[in-house]
């Protein structure tokens, strides 16, 4: 009778152990259907907050300059080259990896605020691919590149598609646009 009540204990302790477990298995999203109920995510699919885990060490200029971002500037220069619009800054752009490669948490550009004491602050990041790798001989879009569930889109001028995400300061335009009334202007020269 022991025996059998020690057993049976045994098995009780075990399967109480190990239902969690095989509960937490039927929500795994590697396993189940493509519907997840609604509180479950796809952990394949990165999200903002994982972009900003992603580049808060670059709060530090240094530690991008050490990652192998450098600066963009249209005179070939070192000096980075500041954008802005009528409608919002964007500030400088420090790049790197600017191919055809697109992933959500390695983006090709920190783009900096220029504060007014000269100093740079992390605000977005932005991605890009250059305009032959989306575009044929013609000029028709035939691969254009997605991340974070957007759609990239032409640079108003450079030969390039570009998607920013304000993911370090908010823009009232949306997380997406490519100008920020938040973002100062850049200082004139």
């Amino acid at each position: 009778m022991k025996k059998s009540l020690i057993t049976g204990v045994s098995l009780a302790i075990l399967l109480a152990a190990t239902m969690p477990l095989a509960a937490h298995a039927a929500r795994d999203p590697i396993v189940t259907t493509s519907n997840p109920g609604p509180f479950e995510q796809d952990l394949g699919v990165p999200t903002l907050d994982d972009v900003r885990r992603a580049t808060a060490a670059y709060h530090w200029l240094p530690m991008a300059l050490d990652d192998g971002f450098g600066p963009f500037a249209l005179d070939g220069g070192d000096v980075p080259t500041c954008f802005d619009h009528a409608g919002g800054g964007m500030g400088v752009h420090y790049v790197r990896n600017v191919d055809d490669v697109t992933d959500a948490l390695d983006p090709e550009a920190m783009v900096y605020e220029l504060d007014g004491d000269g100093g740079l602050r992390l605000v977005a990041v932005e991605y890009v691919v250059p305009e032959q790798f989306v575009e044929n001989e013609a000029g028709d879009v035939v691969a254009l590149p997605s991340v974070l569930g957007q759609d990239f889109h032409k640079h108003s001028s450079l030969p390039l598609y570009i998607l920013h995400a304000w993911i370090w300061e908010e823009n009232p335009q949306g997380t997406f646009a490519d100008f920020n009334p938040a973002v100062g202007l850049c200082p004139i020269a």
